[in-house]
């Protein structure tokens, strides 16, 4: 751990800069609506980001296998630094939305490759503690952030909220630089026309949780995919390697963490609002509901590999998504007259779950796969936990705005993700059970 300190505090500050800027925004946005004007325009603000983030995280961890972790990793966090100077330096909605975009490309790397660069250095028992650090820093940052937004809105100017960043992104580049890689990657021919195919597909499916008329943008995205299954047939390198799917461990447990963030992963993003217009609850007591699911992690994820090594996978997304359901039914049950105390301890016990299940299946995603695939094994999943989480959240929106009262969409929302995490339950029976081997790193 002494070797690799620095880069472990780099990929930290890397942690600390993606969480903030997923959550610092929220505070500051009326602010930027005034002084910019465009308010027609400022969901692509957040639209134009997260496609530039999801679509890149395949290419970056195809990339990874090829040309290593490091610098692309210094890459993709200066080119999220110099999109933040941008942001900070846009004086219209449309520039404003065009940098952002920058910033996504930048950010489709930052986690997957820290989190490919973690499987590289240290062992399976430490994954655990490492990946329950980085969960802590999204967990706090959630309270933290809307917080360090309004500061920045009140006491300097909004274009802070993205200044901020770069000092944090060359600490970030200065902490890396030490680093040694010691794998050798093979350099092999890249598919970019599966990678645009496919981007223009995932693309179009995205943008259809985010218009109003989604109809065309589903259909011609699932297409889409249909035309890149038949490309990628005949491709003899193609973009998504077939091993990937071919491995029952890894295309099971995918799978799995799909449908598990379709599921309840979402529903921390209403719950705060829940208790802001169902209960009337202070911003400030609404959102610090959310450490309940931070304190869960840790205890969840920080054990995670040496659970790994005494019982091996399947068990552990068994619990896990047992846990999960057992939660969601009492949240479903008693949401309404639920007390603080007890929401509290519930959302612990389903942060817990989330801890240890996302620190499983990353762990499992790098155990499962080949060296030369690993990097992209890793982002694969990353990638489909981002699809997972942001078509949830959107018909979980759906689902609470087409509900007569708060509180009845709310109970809907969980039986919605009560009936998918059914789903996990069954999907975690048929992981193959994988003894890991402890390992000095």
């Amino acid at each position: 751990m002494n070797s690799n300190k620095y880069v472990f505090w780099g990929l930290v500050i890397t942690t600390l800069i993606s969480a903030l800027d997923a959550n610092i925004m929220q505070t500051a946005s009326p602010t930027i609506v005034k002084q910019l004007g465009g308010m027609e325009l400022f969901a692509w603000v957040f639209s134009v980001y997260m496609l530039a983030s999801t679509i890149t995280v395949p290419l970056y961890g195809k990339l990874s296998d090829m040309y290593g972790r490091k610098n692309l990793l210094m890459i993709s966090v200066g080119l999220f630094t110099v999109g933040s100077i941008l942001c900070g330096m846009a004086n219209s909605m449309v520039l404003l939305i065009v940098f952002r975009g920058v910033q996504g490309l930048g950010a489709g790397g930052m986690i997957p490759l820290s989190m490919i660069i973690v499987g590289d250095l240290f062992s399976i028992e430490r994954r655990g503690k490492i990946q329950a650090v980085f969960s802590s820093i999204w967990a706090i940052s959630s309270v933290v952030g809307p917080i360090l937004g309004s500061f920045f809105v009140e006491a300097l100017t909004w274009r802070w909220i993205f200044f901020i960043n770069i000092p944090i992104g060359i600490a970030t580049i200065l902490c890396l630089i030490p680093y040694q890689e010691n794998t050798e990657f093979k350099k092999t021919y890249i598919d970019y026309k599966g990678f645009f195919i496919f981007g223009i597909s995932i693309t179009l499916l995205l943008l259809s949780t985010n218009v109003r008329n989604p109809y065309w943008y589903l259909i011609i995205g699932l297409l889409g995919l249909l035309v890149f299954v038949l490309v990628e047939r005949k491709e003899s390198q193609p973009f998504l390697p077939v091993s990937l799917f071919k491995n029952k461990g890894i295309f099971r447990t995918n799978l799995f963490m799909l449908f598990y963030c379709l599921s309840f992963f979402g529903t921390s993003n209403f719950i705060p609002l829940y208790l802001q217009e169902g209960n009337h609850m202070s911003i400030y007591k609404s959102g610090l509901i959310l450490l309940s699911i931070a304190g869960g992690w840790m205890f969840g994820s920080t054990p995670a590999g040496k659970w790994i090594i005494r019982y091996s996978y399947k068990p552990l997304f068994i619990i896990g998504s047992i846990l999960t359901t057992i939660s969601g039914l009492l949240l479903y049950l008693f949401i309404t007259d639920i007390s603080y105390l007890v929401l509290f301890l519930i959302l612990i016990i389903q942060g817990f779950s989330f801890g240890l299940l996302f620190a499983v299946g990353t762990i499992a995603s790098q155990e499962f796969a080949d060296a030369h695939i690993k990097g992209m094994s890793t982002s694969l999943q990353i990638f489909l936990r981002n699809i997972g989480t942001s078509v949830g959240v959107t018909i979980m929106g759906v689902i609470i705005n087409h509900a007569v009262t708060i509180q009845m969409g709310m109970k809907n929302v969980f039986l919605y993700a009560l009936l998918l995490s059914l789903v996990t339950v069954a999907i975690s029976f048929i992981i193959p059970t994988k003894t890991a081997v402890a390992s000095e790193q």
